[in-house]
C-alpha cells in the first residue's frame, strides 16, 4: 500500500514494505506511542549515528532508541535533552557521526525539570493521546493482519 512520498527524495512509501522488517516495525511502534516533542527528537537524534555512506539499520536503530528511553523516566526532559543534543551538534558542523550516548547523559545532567506549568500540559495532552490515532490504528491493524 502506496501512503505517499518521501519528503526528501521523493521515493514512494509503501507502508507494507516499512513494516515487513521486525525491528523497523518495533521501532516504528515505539515512536507512535511516544508525545509528538519526544518522538520527533527521537528521530532527529538518531540521525547522528546514520553512517556516513550508509543508512542506519533498523536492528541498530531500535537498540538505540530503546537505550536512549531508558535514560530519562519524564519524556519532557528527555526531549529537551535530545533536542538540545542535536542543536548542538549541527551547530558545531554536524559531520562527526555519533558512536555512544555519552553527550546526551552529560547533556541530561544539566536538563531543567519541568515547569509546574508545563507538567500539567503534559499530563493533558499525554491523556489525550492515550485514545488511539489513526496511525497507531492502522499499525495495529496491520499487525493483526500479518498474525492472521
Amino acid at each position: 500500500m502506496r501512503i505517499g512520498r518521501c519528503p526528501v527524495c521523493h521515493a514512494h512509501l509503501h507502508l507494507d514494505a516499512m513494516v515487513q522488517d521486525e525491528a523497523g516495525r518495533d521501532l516504528m511502534a515505539i515512536l507512535v506511542t511516544l508525545p509528538d516533542d519526544l518522538g520527533r527528537a527521537l528521530v532527529g537524534y538518531l540521525g547522528l549515528f546514520r553512517p556516513a555512506k550508509s543508512d542506519l539499520s533498523n536492528d541498530r536503530a531500535l537498540r538505540l532508541a530503546r537505550d536512549v528511553l531508558a535514560l530519562e523516566p519524564d519524556p519532557w526532559r528527555l526531549a529537551w535533552a535530545l533536542a538540545e543534543t542535536v542543536e548542538s551538534l549541527r551547530a558545531k558542523g554536524g559531520s562527526r557521526r555519533m558512536t555512544n550516548h555519552n553527550y546526551l547523559k552529560r547533556v541530561l545532567e544539566g536538563a531543567p525539570s519541568a515547569a509546574p506549568g508545563a507538567q500539567v500540559a503534559r499530563i493533558a495532552r499525554d491523556e489525550k493521546r492515550a485514545t488511539k490515532t489513526k496511525t497507531e490504528a492502522a499499525m495495529l491493524a496491520l499487525e493483526a493482519l500479518k498474525n492472521g
